[in-house]
């Protein structure tokens, strides 16, 4: 049996409920509510662990705000004693459209400053991360004031068909491997969202 972490970035407070930049806590809520799973506060975050197949999965909320999820990352990694490449974090991602997603196994933050805090914690950007596109962001609109924004009504309906299958890539991550998950997340489309105007990932 091994240990995983699974992070799901987001800011804590009402006002960031379901905002574009708090999707990350969306899919660990998504995740606990598959396996009915209450996270307590402990380490900075919300917690709670389950069982996955036969591995020991810890799913965890920072509670720090965005900026500093780092601080709660570490920590949990430390004391649990999970390895880094069991690590895998979900954030918001502005550059990929709505209903994309792009799992990766390393790389830079790509200016998502919780990732940022992240790699600044652990030196090292050599752990997996789900990002989950949020965009495309209007052009001349301030990227703060976007992301903070909470999703419209087409999308808010659309989010658990999408979410469902997103943790469904995360059960693939954790019991059939990194290279099975990539496969299911990077090629799904979320149906209605296929001809949105295309954002600079897309062609990836």
């Amino acid at each position: 049996m091994s240990a995983y972490l699974i992070v799901g970035l987001g800011n804590p407070g009402q006002k960031y409920e379901m905002t574009r930049h708090n999707i990350g806590w969306l899919m660990i809520d998504e995740l606990a509510g598959s396996t009915n799973l209450s996270l307590q506060q402990k380490f900075k975050c919300q917690l709670g662990s389950t069982q996955m197949g036969s591995n020991k999965v810890w799913l965890c909320k920072p509670m720090t705000f965005m900026n500093l999820s780092g601080d709660s990352v570490q920590p949990l990694l430390a004391y649990y004693n999970i390895p880094l490449e069991n690590l895998l974090v979900i954030s918001d991602d502005v550059s990929l459209n709505f209903g994309r997603a792009r799992l990766r196994a390393k790389g830079s933050s790509g200016g998502q400053k919780g990732i940022q805090s992240i790699i600044q914690r652990l030196g090292s950007q050599e752990f997996s991360r789900l990002r989950l596109g949020v965009g495309p962001k209007p052009q001349g609109r301030d990227l703060a004031g976007f992301v903070l924004q909470r999703f419209p009504k087409n999308e808010a309906e659309a989010l658990p068909q999408w979410l469902s299958v997103m943790s469904q890539g995360v059960n693939r991550f954790i019991n059939q491997g990194f290279d099975e998950a990539v496969a299911h997340c990077n090629a799904y489309r979320l149906p209605g969202f296929e001809d949105k105007p295309k954002s600079k990932e897309d062609n990836e």
